[in-house]
């Protein structure tokens, strides 16, 4: 799977968890950029990519990603 399937499924999963069809996110997007990212929809976020991508990421990525990039980042070394 490339990169770019990889963060178009992550940018379908964002629309679904913030329930914003128009969302629009890049690998710099961070929760600061969108309207109700706070520590819930945080979690459900990462349980969503989770599922999709079936993989469990380590508490480290997740408290240690800046920003949806660095979340591909880490998808990237689980697919290979």
């Amino acid at each position: 799977m490339s990169r770019e399937e990889i963060f178009n499924k992550i940018t379908n999963i964002c629309r679904d968890v913030f329930e914003d069809e128009d969302l629009v996110v890049s690998e710099e997007t961070t929760a600061s950029d969108v309207d109700g990212w706070d520590s819930l929809t945080h979690l459900a976020l990462i349980n969503e990519i989770e599922n999709a991508f079936n993989v469990k990421f380590t508490l480290g990525e997740i408290t240690g990603s800046k920003n949806l990039g660095e979340l591909v980042d880490a998808l990237e070394q689980y697919l290979k």
